[in-house]
């Protein structure tokens, strides 16, 4: 069996290290929509996520933990000190997608069928966008966003069109990526990065994620917080999917394939 290793020294993965903690907290707290008043334990980072999932795979699954759990609580002490208490469960979600990213992309690496990886990401992405649609529709007791009947309607119908417009334009993104890069002989195609995040999103994130912040919130908010997780879902996997794939084309000439 084959894996990914990098090239970097121990004096070098310290100080990329660094760097991804510094620009992931930045992802997060500054160029990210954190905290908001109807529901304070969701967060939709642009591109936090992504970075913790790729030094994962990239330098190793501990790196992956320091760089996860490092980034949320030194992220929580430059920024949210004053205005928001710290829940030692909420650092654990980002520890354990630095952990598992790695052993996740690993597992999905011994597919190499990519026909059967597309049909089953396209499953998986059709399966949560009935879920969640069927889920705002026949649930009218919950308000979301606004307590107007009238724009509550509206953001019902609104955002499931969204997430399937996100769906379909990550699904293009593969497909096109795949054929224009068919010569790379990179250790992971796009087919198998996507289904990977896709994994991850829904068993870290999604459902590990929505306990932990449960924890923290209260078990009354449960069914919200994974609802709302699951929207934020579909985000996550398209900007997660597409910031990797870039990645990992510009940096594997840093890794090697070892027996």
């Amino acid at each position: 069996m084959k894996f990914y290793k990098t090239k970097f020294n121990t004096i070098q993965k310290i100080c990329f290290s660094a760097f991804l903690i510094a620009l992931t907290i930045i992802l997060q707290k500054v160029l990210a929509i954190n905290y908001i008043p109807i529901v304070p334990f969701l967060r939709i980072s642009f591109g936090g996520p992504a970075l913790i999932i790729f030094s994962s795979y990239f330098l190793g699954p501990i790196y992956g933990l320091f760089i996860g759990a490092s980034s949320d609580l030194l992220g929580y002490l430059i920024f949210d000190p004053k205005n928001n208490g710290f829940f030692p469960t909420i650092t654990c979600i980002y520890a354990l997608l630095g952990l598992a990213s790695f052993f996740v992309f690993n597992l999905f690496k011994k597919v190499n069928n990519k026909k059967i990886l597309y049909i089953i990401f396209i499953t998986i992405l059709v399966i949560s966008l009935i879920g969640v649609t069927l889920f705002l529709c026949l649930n009218n007791q919950i308000k979301l966003f606004s307590s107007t009947y009238k724009i509550d309607t509206l953001i019902r119908i609104l955002l499931p069109s969204l997430l399937l417009i996100l769906s379909i334009l990550l699904a293009i993104f593969i497909y096109i990526f795949d054929k224009k890069n068919t010569s790379d002989k990179q250790y992971f195609n796009a087919y198998q990065i996507a289904i990977s995040n896709t994994f991850i999103e829904i068993v870290v994130m999604t459902l590990f994620g929505s306990l932990m912040k449960a924890i923290a919130f209260g078990f009354e908010t449960f069914i919200a917080i994974i609802l709302c997780q699951m929207m934020v879902g579909f985000i996550n996997i398209f900007i997660n999917t597409v910031l990797i794939t870039i990645l990992h084309k510009l940096t594997y000439k840093y890794t090697i394939n070892l027996n």
